[in-house]
């Protein structure tokens, strides 16, 4: 008659262990795997913010004209307004299919860095009674710096804009001829971007 055979104390003690390691590399690698993998999606959702923001930011500097506006108490702002982190000017392409809302297409816009962020300001009309009825829309964020420069026609980089201002042999100027956009992207580093800005003279009706 045979006797039954089973597992020792010693042999279990070992099988757990072992077992007990193979979890342990199991569950740090899918760890890491996942984690990996959140931190990809979260960077290519990153880059792909900072690209729709360069085409909507293009998309306003090409269609930039020399038209200035009026606002609060019909004060007159200038066709551009460039200063260290704030850039607004007027541009044209504001849609609106068979004329079916009673408004301008044109369309003032403004690009400025607010905490931390990279911001587009619209407003509902192009001569606002009041001006600090705007909407904000933020393009970029965790930024550590922001700032902006203006190159002038002679490709002087300034840093702010001043219309008409003139130096020898210049002549006066409405609209700069670029807007470069100065970024420092956390974790990413500095990024700076050139927008050319094609303005055309406009008669303001």
């Amino acid at each position: 008659m045979k006797a039954n055979k089973g597992f020792t104390l010693v042999e279990l003690l070992i099988a757990l262990a072992v077992f007990a390691i193979l979890a342990t590399i199991t569950t740090s690698t899918l760890y890491y795997a996942f984690r990996t993998r959140t931190h990809v999606n979260e960077e290519a959702d990153r880059l792909n913010k900072i690209q729709l923001a360069i085409s909507i930011i293009q998309q306003d500097t090409k269609q930039a004209l020399e038209r200035p506006i009026r606002g609060n108490e019909m004060r007159l702002f200038a066709a551009f307004i460039g200063q260290d982190h704030y850039a607004e000017f007027t541009r044209d392409g504001n849609v609106n299919p068979d004329s079916l809302e009673q408004r301008s297409n044109l369309l003032r816009v403004a690009i400025l860095c607010q905490n931390n962020n990279l911001v587009r300001r619209t407003w509902n009309s192009l001569d606002p009674i009041d001006r600090n009825t705007f909407e904000d829309k933020i393009l970029v964020d965790r930024l550590t710096d922001c700032h902006f420069n203006y190159l002038n026609q002679n490709l002087q980089t300034l840093n702010e804009w001043r219309e008409n201002a003139v130096t020898r042999n210049q002549r006066k100027e409405s609209l700069p001829t670029a807007l470069q956009v100065n970024l420092v992207l956390e974790n990413w580093g500095e990024i700076n971007l050139l927008f050319i800005i094609a303005g055309t003279h406009y008669v303001a009706k």
